[in-house]
């Protein structure tokens, strides 16, 4: 039997953002534990600007696990706004199909207020950020 490895991610502070690069088996309750630790440290920096790089991330996302994350990335973000962070700027990068080419994950968490980019490219995210 294969084992499969959790969630676990890495971070840097770079000139005005956090980058964090995630790997691991995908998990609905890892990734909103991810998020809010991972928003916790950009409180803490007094950072806006997040990009994750889940390109090494496996397994399946389904339909829903996008709906909930969406809603929750964004319902998070806003109560750190509340909190001390002005405004909250997200890209995603990685590959299909935890990357849903479709998109519906980022239209759930912008249609809620936050200013999210989920792409397969980097350079596109890092421009969305103004980073790049």
């Amino acid at each position: 039997m294969k084992k499969i490895m959790p969630l676990k991610y890495t971070f840097a502070e770079k000139d005005n953002y956090l980058s964090v690069s995630v790997s691991g088996h995908f998990s609905l309750d890892e990734a909103k534990k991810m998020y809010v630790e991972i928003l916790e440290i950009l409180l803490n920096k007094k950072l806006l600007k997040l990009f994750f790089n889940v390109y090494k991330v496996k397994g399946k996302v389904t339909t829903m696990d996008r709906y909930h994350f969406g809603e929750f990335a964004a319902l998070e973000s806003i109560k750190y706004m509340g909190k001390g962070l002005v405004r909250i700027a997200v890209a995603f990068y990685g590959i299909e199909p935890i990357i849903d080419p479709e998109r519906f994950g980022e239209l759930v968490a912008r249609n809620r207020g936050l200013d999210l980019k989920v792409t397969t490219d980097k350079y596109e995210a890092l421009q969305f950020l103004g980073v790049g």
